[in-house]
């Protein structure tokens, strides 16, 4: 306290910099930086990981010679169609204007199905050309 007028003197900055006690000293949690985080299930700290985004190659109606993104081969895809909600239309409305001896055109005709590409050397999809 200062005598002359009755008010104390303001806190050394020693005193403002130290530590200040925890209320509850018992529930003190350490400081985590932003690399001393750990995996919750393994308890050990995270590696870095490197995320490689593969987006599938444009693909047509016909087969397409491309480069395999599995087996990294230089192929001719393979075709496989696929029946699709589209095919079901075309068929219903064949037989609702009684064409009903044409309904199954559709499913025999590529042209009302999904195109499917696959790699004939590891069979692996490549990419849908949808219709």
């Amino acid at each position: 306290m200062d005598g002359r007028t009755g008010t104390t003197d303001p806190p050394s900055y020693d005193q403002i910099n130290a530590p200040v006690p925890a209320a509850y000293p018992h529930q003190q949690t350490p400081p985590v930086g932003p690399f001393k985080s750990v995996n919750l299930h393994t308890g050990e700290p995270p590696s870095l990981q490197t995320t490689v985004i593969v987006t599938s190659p444009q693909v047509g109606p016909d087969p397409t010679t491309i480069i395999c993104p599995s087996c990294r081969a230089t192929v001719v895809t393979r075709l496989e169609y696929e029946t699709t909600t589209k095919t079901h239309l075309c068929a219903g409305l064949l037989c609702l204007f009684l064409c009903w001896p044409c309904a199954f055109v559709p499913y025999c005709s590529t042209s009302c199905r999904d195109a499917n590409h696959y790699c004939p050397n590891c069979g692996s999809f490549i990419g849908t050309y949808r219709k």
